[in-house]
């Protein structure tokens, strides 16, 4: 990497390495933000020093294709593949990215794996994914979530906490704002004006909802099966479109610069804990704009809503 770890990472990084260079898996509950991929990379080089093989497995093709790209940059020298449906003409190497539906191709293949997103669909409660994922690694693995699951807990017993961001800064604390069924559109548009031009996301619970507003304020919406998804995201990226309606497609994996949230309809039951933790999680995400605004818009409060706030303020208070 070309910049260094804060103390904070550098800790969970050193923790990470103890537990998995003694055969031993390990949870990483690290809110959004922290850096997760940055604290796994002495891991990784530990296993490809020594000669074995590590797997970086996520759940969505596009996130794949992101980490990919970050880990090629980073260890240009290292024998490195990417591994998704209808990418698998080079399936060998060092260290393999591949979604977690590729791993049946590999058993008791890998050294180390890495599970990023390890409470994501379609990965999360599949268990014909799990049981690929078991076979596939014949030494330790690293879970890695801002919003680690229960059942993981139960599963193992070593778990290091990163409860801070790389760059110290809070977690963005959602604000809630009420409307009726009447007035949401009108609500949702002021709120679009109130925040002067910067780039933002509005999560929608589901594609009959997205096209209903797409419709009513000609905003652009994307959703996993629309063809012009990749296109829509990469203007969206790079400054050419502004506002951005999308699925939970968007909540995991991606990160914009200085990017504004609104959550439509956040007391839809769409809206679990977990993805209104992950939704909040795309704000602020980078040094030179580390804060910024998730507004949680809906005609009532849903006890999802309060517990995903509850947790964010708790993260805060953490002393670094």
């Amino acid at each position: 990497m070309n910049y260094k770890l804060t103390n904070t990472q550098e800790n969970a990084s050193n923790q990470i390495l103890k537990y998995v260079s003694n055969n031993q898996s390990v949870i990483v509950n690290a809110v959004c933000g922290a850096g997760k991929t940055e604290l796994v990379y002495s891991s990784i080089e530990y296993f490809i020093n020594n000669n074995k093989k590590v797997a970086f497995a996520i759940p969505r093709k596009d996130v794949c294709i992101e980490i990919y790209n970050r880990l090629k940059n980073d260890y240009p020298n290292v024998e490195l593949s990417l591994v998704y449906g209808g990418h698998s003409k080079y399936l060998q190497g060092q260290l393999i990215v591949l979604t977690t539906h590729q791993l049946y191709r590999y058993k008791n293949y890998f050294d180390l794996l890495i599970l990023d997103e390890a409470d994501a669909f379609p990965y999360y409660n599949n268990e014909f994914l799990e049981l690929f994922l078991n076979e596939s690694v014949k030494g330790p693995i690293i879970y890695l979530s801002a919003t680690i699951k229960e059942d993981y807990l139960k599963k193992c017993n070593n778990v290091v906490y990163v409860n801070k961001r790389f760059h110290n800064y809070d977690l963005p604390v959602p604000q809630i704002i009420k409307y009726n069924k009447l007035n949401k559109t009108k609500i949702l548009l002021n709120k679009l004006n109130s925040l002067k031009g910067k780039p933002v996301l509005i999560f929608v619970p589901t594609i009959e909802c997205g096209k209903k507003l797409s419709k009513k304020t000609n905003i652009p919406f994307v959703y996993s099966s629309f063809d012009k998804k990749t296109k829509y995201i990469s203007d969206f990226k790079e400054n050419k479109i502004k506002t951005l309606i999308t699925t939970s497609i968007l909540e995991r994996g991606v990160t914009f610069f200085d990017v504004q949230v609104i959550v439509f309809d956040a007391d839809h039951k769409m809206f679990d804990v977990s993805s209104l933790i992950q939704i909040s999680g795309r704000v602020g995400r980078k040094l030179k704009a580390p804060t910024g605004n998730v507004y949680f818009l809906s005609c009532s409060i849903s006890n999802e809503m309060n517990i995903c706030i509850k947790e964010i303020i708790e993260k805060n208070k953490t002393v670094v």
